[in-house]
């Protein structure tokens, strides 16, 4: 491995980690609403999509929040070992 090489990947590594952290906060941030819409208007009866509408994007917001909390943590978290 080249010098050349090794000094672009430790530059470019904390480009790459800002990017996946704004990539996984804009997912859990916009996805619920886009799943959720698409689900409202796939499904024909009035009630049921009511039902979607209000149901749905916070049941997919916690989902995702979840899943996101394992790869984003705060400066000052530790993890229980």
């Amino acid at each position: 491995m080249s010098l050349r090489s090794a000094t672009f990947r430790h530059r470019a590594a904390p480009a790459l980690k800002s990017a996946a952290k704004f990539i996984i906060i804009n997912a859990v941030t916009y996805g619920p609403a886009g799943v959720t819409g698409w689900a409202v208007k796939s499904v024909a009866r009035r009630p049921l999509r009511l039902l979607l509408a209000v149901a749905l994007e916070p049941l997919l917001k916690r989902v995702l929040s979840r899943a996101a909390s394992r790869f984003i943590k705060e400066k000052d978290e530790k993890t229980a070992n």
